[in-house]
């Protein structure tokens, strides 16, 4: 099957900004389920983000001896595994909505509670966790939804360390597909401004607010949607009728060719990290 055939159906990601969206939800849900076979191999951007997000947590010069720890929307359980390996003795509670990721994560994690649950929605008792850690999640849901459940499930001088995406994610797309189309082929979430805002309107104090582009390079087009597709970022809010044509891809691909740097065709992320306290 050519290449351009196997990606016709698959747009990079998009937002559904409320979790009233059901039948997105489990598109999403779905679409992660079959990536957790291929999530490790392809997630270099993400485990770059969480990376930095434990740099930036020890970096706050907090005094860190969390005993009880929430992984909202764990993956695979790359943070997890960190966030156990750097404090062994605390209660380390995960949480996903895609069960094969919760599934691959086990083997990481052992000694772990594993929820399958909607972070905007968390099936837990109330302050029952001081440090709060979600690292490329929340750009699935409604900043909004999950950072009131972070305020229900946080106890009084807890630790919230997110990592989440802002508004100028893969530009590169957003100007290939520029008039082959009118679907959105990038991901649409409210400004993370928002977020930081509510933040400080709650009463929290925010000791970590960083915005930079993450980008990678990739030899042709073809990679690079595979490198979307591999870590589950394939869902749009509105799917096209019908896959784009052999000549279509072509001309996407001749567009995306001009924006070649030496390193490769560039496709960035506009990362968003935010550690905070209560």
């Amino acid at each position: 099957m050519r290449w351009w055939r196997r990606f016709a159906t698959v747009p990079p990601m998009a937002h559904f900004e409320s979790s009233t969206a059901g039948p997105a939800k489990q598109r999403i849900r779905q679409a992660f389920e079959q990536a957790a076979s291929t999530y490790d191999a392809a997630a270099d951007v993400q485990r770059e983000v969480c990376d930095r997000l434990g740099a930036y947590l020890l970096a706050c010069d907090l005094p860190l001896s969390p005993k009880a720890i929430l992984d909202a929307g764990c993956g695979t359980g790359y943070g997890a595994d960190w966030l156990r390996q750097r404090w062994p003795q605390a209660r380390l509670t995960l949480i996903d909505f895609a069960p094969a990721m919760l599934a691959a994560a086990r083997g990481r994690c052992l000694d772990t509670q594993l929820i399958c649950a909607d972070i905007e929605a968390l099936p837990l008792v109330e302050y029952g966790f001081d440090l709060y850690w979600s690292s490329l999640a929340w750009q699935w849901n409604d900043p909004g939804r999950c950072f009131a459940e972070v305020e229900r499930v946080l106890e009084a001088g807890g630790i919230m360390a997110v990592a989440t995406l802002g508004t100028n994610n893969f530009p590169e797309l957003r100007q290939v597909f520029a008039g082959v189309d009118d679907y959105s082929h990038v991901l649409t979430i409210p400004a993370p401004e928002r977020l930081l805002a509510a933040c400080q309107a709650a009463g929290w104090q925010v000791r970590v607010w960083e915005r930079r582009l993450v980008r990678r390079h990739y030899p042709d087009v073809r990679t690079l949607l595979r490198s979307v597709k591999a870590v589950g970022a394939r869902e749009v809010q509105q799917r096209r009728p019908a896959p784009f044509s052999r000549a279509a891809w072509q001309a996407i691909a001749a567009r995306y060719e001009r924006l070649r740097q030496p390193a490769g065709l560039p496709l960035s992320y506009d990362a968003v990290w935010l550690i905070a306290t209560r």
